[in-house]
């Protein structure tokens, strides 16, 4: 239960201290007056993000804090987690320094926002003036549902086990892809280990290649040069080897006269030696030198190979190709073709979809029973708020197990109603008024809120849309509620305002030229004329202040003469 809210330098606030008693408060106000920045600060106190200019002007920090009695057992659990000392009341405190940086407290203990944000359930249930709007929007109806039915742990498991089904696909996807992957490589090195076997390499042979096809193409040419040279070292007239015969016989005879000359003549024989085995090589060279056309041709088809394979292989090309060959042969041999892993992660995403379809049979299964159980008490609860003759219905959309699972499972869900004795049901979506929709919002949360044991309600302006008849079903409504749970309404209805135990009014004035904002707590007769001018505006007339004597009468009698408790 909330017993106090304190707020400093919060936007227009200076300082308020706001006491709330169990059962049904009320706080009320003129537009603009402070009541949502009340608001806004409980969430400050349970860990909401503040805005960056919501630190009041020329002060250094804003400071809330929240006092809550009879804190339920469920707020133990994240107490004791975060290693605080667990109590029947808490003090929760944070502070918003003007450049944005927080710090929060519980029981005085410096803390996380965490902390604060696991606590808050189990502490406030907060339902805006906006909200009935998302009965509008069909997939929160199956959030309804599961928030009537109490289903937030069931429907927890699922997500659970959603994502334990989405990273084991993941995981089997990925390593799938991989093992393509190697596949792919593996088919690659086969290829090109293939197309250079075939091409049965040898060292240095594209040098070689490369010198026989020059020579080939220029074998004309060649045979002329060596040709000439041969003939003027050996067969022509006048050859070389002719004239050393001619001068080693005139030496002969002169070294039997003088053998000075010995040395000379060893030279020449040498030398004559030598081109009588040049000419001869000259000899064999032209015999071999004969154009081949056919040779030349493959010759080249085979250097065109040689010099296609090097630029598959990245330019490289000679030896370079054998090295190239015997890596890939390397590499294919290490690769292995079946990767073993990825057996095992296709049975453990089967098992995790099997586990999460079993959840998903399981769960639809309770939504089932709670859509019949939420029919039955929709019902009873909407004729308690002047909708005698509505009629409710759960519909589950077909497809069963055809349909995709999700985190929350494969049911689609939609409200239907008709309103009317008579008339055929409707989608709720799309027939409901903004005042049905408002009272069937305030319906469907006062079932929920009796899942959530020890919680304060805060109803902010969650009466939008309704009025006369039906803003006194709506504050009898909240009045029962207060009887088992502390209720909180910000209301500009006198007639609601009118059922409160509790009454608070915030007011806002100026004062030395600064906007300041405050609560008290009203008095019976303070009640009377604040009700007064929620009724007739700024001027109190003694009509407004009649009628609202009236509504405190009509409101207190029909408290007292009960009613069936929601």
């Amino acid at each position: 239960m909330l017993r106090a809210l304190r707020v400093s330098d919060l936007a227009i606030i200076d300082e308020i201290e706001l006491i709330l008693e169990p059962g049904f408060n009320v706080v009320t106000g003129e537009t603009g007056a402070g009541k949502s920045i009340l608001l806004q600060a409980l969430d400050l106190a349970l860990g909401g993000r503040p805005d960056v200019d919501l630190v009041r002007t020329g002060a250094d920090e804003a400071v809330v804090e929240a006092l809550f009695s009879e804190v339920p057992p469920a707020a133990r659990e994240p107490l004791t987690a975060a290693g605080l000392a667990a109590a029947d009341e808490l003090v929760l405190r944070r502070v918003i320094a003007a450049g944005g940086r927080t710090r929060a407290y519980v029981n005085g203990q410096l803390t996380s926002l965490q902390v604060l944000r696991e606590l808050a359930p189990h502490l406030l249930r907060v339902y805006g003036q906006d909200e009935h709007q998302a009965l509008r929007r069909v997939e929160s109806h199956r959030e309804l549902l599961d928030a009537v039915g109490g289903l937030a742990s069931t429907v927890e498991e699922m997500r659970r086990r959603h994502a334990r089904l989405a990273a084991a696909r993941q995981a089997f996807d990925e390593r799938e892809a991989g093992q393509r992957a190697a596949c792919e490589r593996q088919e690659l090195l086969r290829f090109q280990l293939g197309e250079l076997a075939a091409a049965k390499l040898v060292a240095g042979e594209q040098e070689a290649l490369a010198v026989e096809r020059r020579r080939l193409v220029h074998a004309e040419k060649l045979g002329a040069l060596a040709g000439a040279a041969e003939r003027g070292l050996y067969s022509g007239e006048g050859a070389a080897v002719d004239a050393i015969g001619r001068a080693l016989a005139a030496l002969r005879e002169a070294e039997r006269i003088d053998p000075a000359v010995e040395a000379v003549r060893a030279l020449l024989d040498g030398v004559g030696a030598e081109l009588e085995e040049a000419g001869a090589q000259l000899g064999r060279y032209l015999r071999a030198l004969a154009p081949d056309p056919a040779r030349l041709a493959e010759v080249e088809d085979r250097l065109a190979l040689l010099a296609r394979l090097a630029r598959q292989h990245g330019g490289a090309g000679g030896d370079a190709l054998i090295a190239k060959r015997d890596a890939l042969a390397v590499e294919l041999a290490a690769a292995g073709e079946v990767d073993e892993a990825l057996a095992a992660l296709r049975a453990e995403a089967e098992a995790a979809e099997r586990d999460a379809r079993d959840w998903a049979k399981r769960l639809s299964v309770e939504r089932r029973k709670a859509a019949s159980a939420l029919e039955r008490s929709l019902v009873a609860e909407l004729r308690r708020l002047a909708l005698e003759g509505a009629r409710f219905q759960v519909r589950f959309s077909e497809g069963g197990e055809g349909r995709s699972l999700g985190p929350t499972g494969r049911d689609e869900i939609e409200f239907w109603l008709s309103t009317n004795p008579g008339e055929d049901f409707r989608p709720l979506a799309r027939v409901a008024s903004g005042g049905e929709l408002s009272r069937i919002m305030l319906a469907l949360k006062t079932l929920s809120a009796a899942a959530d044991e020890g919680a304060a309600l805060i109803f902010d302006e969650v009466d939008a849309g309704v009025g006369g008849a039906v803003a006194e079903v709506v504050g009898r409504k909240l009045r029962q509620l207060g009887r088992r749970r502390q209720v909180l309404s910000v209301t500009h209805l006198p007639v609601i305002a009118a059922f409160a135990e509790h009454h608070v009014l915030v007011t806002k004035r100026v004062v030395g030229g600064r906007t300041l904002s405050s609560a008290q707590a009203l008095s019976a007769s303070e009640r009377v004329t604040e009700l007064a001018r929620m009724l007739g505006g700024a001027k109190l007339t003694p009509e407004a202040r009649q009628h609202a004597e009236e509504l405190l009468h009509t409101a207190a009698a029909a408290a007292r003469g009960g009613g069936p408790t929601p």
